[in-house]
């Protein structure tokens, strides 16, 4: 993971459930997560997945990831490249799906009000701090273990460095 990421801003609601972030009908069919990718925010945003870059961000309000628990709907995100999320509040399910992928979820209040679709946003993970149109925003830091995992690239990476396997 790196230590900071620049990028575009994709702006999106509250309750961004799982069936828009990574449609149900693809649930069974599709398995290769590269694929998973070109399906990423189709419900929501057609055009997302096609225009996505390396970094970008998504801001939300509250409750990301509702619905079901589908890892899919957190590893299409991280395929795509996405930088972040940024929420105010998070399913439990989604959460742990964020992290076991490696795809950093950031929890803040305060950039919903701020920040608009296509706007230049910036996240040091390490100080911890959002900036962006002239602002920084604090936000509460990755835990230390959190913080292994996203660098290692998810817990199944985390946990093999950590048991000396390779693959």
């Amino acid at each position: 993971m790196d230590t900071v990421v620049k990028g575009r801003v994709w702006k999106y609601g509250d309750d961004v459930n799982t069936d828009v972030i990574f449609p149900g009908k693809y649930t069974y069919t599709v398995n290769d997560p590269q694929e998973m990718g070109e399906h990423a925010m189709e419900d929501i945003d057609p055009e997302f997945a096609a225009k996505v870059q390396p970094g970008d961000v998504i801001i939300a309000g509250k409750n990301f990831g509702c619905g079901s628990s589908r890892e899919q709907a957190a590893v299409c995100l991280k395929v795509k490249g996405v930088g972040a999320v940024i929420a105010s509040s998070y399913s439990r399910i989604y959460f742990r799906n964020g992290v076991n992928t490696g795809l950093p979820l950031v929890t803040s209040n305060k950039v919903q009000e701020l920040f608009e679709s296509g706007d230049e946003i910036e996240i040091d993970f390490e100080a911890g701090v959002i900036r962006g149109k002239g602002q920084e925003i604090a936000f509460p830091p990755f835990s230390d273990f959190v913080f292994g995992i996203m660098n290692a690239g998810g817990l199944i990476p985390y946990t093999r460095k950590r048991l000396g396997i390779e693959g």
